[in-house]
């Protein structure tokens, strides 16, 4: 049976998310939202055609942690997904597509590796690149920006660039001016990336937060880099007025959309000094946080705290929400960060009216969403993490179970 992280026994859960995405943390980055929507370029890569798609879980245990990947045929409804059936990598190894075939960063080195995955569903090793000039720790999840560049990042806030066709190492992006590697009275806060980011035409907005070292206590200031994909050069950095800024995704019309992770919910439950949790936009056009977008989550939610702001489509988004009232009076922090008492809700961004969503029940609140084929699928993982229920969000804000999965689903993805 799965186990919780070594992090998140000795830290938090906002260890968890916050490192396991991010090499800065002793297993391996949001809370994980993976809310992410990885890039899918083409070029180069496998020449079998047969539909592929591949789910991401990770599994903690006495023998450490490991990545399995998982292919499947079809994202419908099947049986549980098991590891059996799954390729495993040591540690926090994230995978993603890259024209037709799947990369794999190692968890134990600054290497990832390239696969080409045959319809008989054989893995073929396409050549390996190492950063080792960059890092000496295990990489970051990489940012795929077109099928020739891709960012990786390496002490918190540099990225190296680099070829995903070629494997070839291309240069640098420098840390931002204007961005300070601690906060506090006492520098006890340092930054980290945020899991997800947002790729709208050639702008990346990458948003990064500061909290303590195990992941329970959060600056009430966050900040958003704007990089120039095509000068490899960062444009500007905004301030943001909400804590842990983790998850971010786009809608129809180019806004953006950015909110907490799941890990910055259990201090301002518990700690009146810890800053609320909320979501900003970027509106579509612009450069800049539009101030009238800030939104705490509270004020949605009858007071309950929450995070994971997902857009799905036609005017709806998503969140993640910790309903108090469920939990013991005396439940301390530790304990929210694996509690059992996450829902999701749904929320219509032009009334403001939000609601607990339809068709699943409560779970871990480090939920995972991806948007794949014009579809959008959410993993909700059980409290402890140990499995996961995969649900496809319907258009009408209802979800409807497709399959389980062994482990922690923080990766789901077409791989062709």
């Amino acid at each position: 049976m799965a186990l919780l992280p070594r992090c998140a026994a000795t830290a938090s859960i906002g260890a968890l998310l916050s490192l396991c995405f991010v090499p800065l943390f002793g297993c391996g980055e949001d809370d994980v939202q993976s809310v992410t929507e990885p890039n899918e370029p083409d070029g180069g890569g496998s020449t079998d055609t047969a539909p592929l798609y591949a789910v991401e879980t990770l599994v903690f245990g006495d023998q450490g942690s490991f990545s399995y990947v998982h292919l499947l045929p079809s994202l419908e409804t099947q049986d549980t997904v098991r590891l059996d059936s799954a390729r495993e990598f040591a540690q926090f190894a994230p995978a993603d597509p890259v024209g037709g075939d799947i990369v794999v960063v190692d968890g134990d080195t600054p290497e990832l590796t390239r696969f080409a995955i045959s319809d008989q569903l054989a893995w073929g090793e396409g050549g390996t690149l190492s950063f080792a000039q960059y890092s000496s720790t295990a990489l970051d999840t990489p940012i795929y920006v077109s099928p020739e560049r891709a960012y990786t990042a390496f002490e918190a806030m540099n990225f190296a660039i680099w070829n995903p066709t070629e494997l070839t190492l291309n240069g640098e992006i420098l840390a931002p001016e204007g961005m300070p590697r601690t906060r506090g009275a006492t520098s006890e806060l340092s930054v980290a990336r945020g899991y997800s980011h947002t790729l709208r035409g050639d702008t990346l907005f990458q948003p990064y937060y500061w909290a303590d070292i195990g992941f329970d206590l959060y600056s009430d200031v966050s900040q958003i880099s704007v990089i120039d994909t095509q000068a490899n050069a960062v444009k500007g950095v905004l301030d943001v007025p909400c804590p842990h800024l983790h998850i971010t995704s786009q809608d129809e019309d180019g806004n953006v959309y950015f909110s907490n992770g799941q890990g910055s919910i259990a201090a301002a439950v518990k700690l009146a000094s810890e800053p609320k949790n909320c979501f900003v936009r970027i509106n579509a056009g612009e450069e800049q946080v539009d101030p009238s977008s800030l939104v705490h989550f509270a004020d949605l939610t009858e007071g309950r705290e929450a995070s994971n702001l997902f857009y799905v489509g036609n005017g709806l988004a998503l969140f993640s929400v910790y309903h108090a009232e469920r939990d013991r009076p005396d439940i301390d922090i530790a304990g929210i960060q694996v509690s059992a008492n996450y829902h999701l809700w749904t929320l219509d961004l032009e009334s403001g009216q939000a609601q607990l969503m339809e068709g699943i029940d409560f779970g871990g609140g480090q939920f995972t969403s991806f948007r794949i084929d014009e579809r959008v699928f959410v993993a909700i993982p059980a409290g402890d993490y140990s499995s996961t229920e995969v649900y496809e969000v319907l258009e009408n804000g209802q979800a409807e179970k497709r399959f389980d999965t062994e482990g922690w689903a923080f990766k789901m993805f077409r791989v062709r």
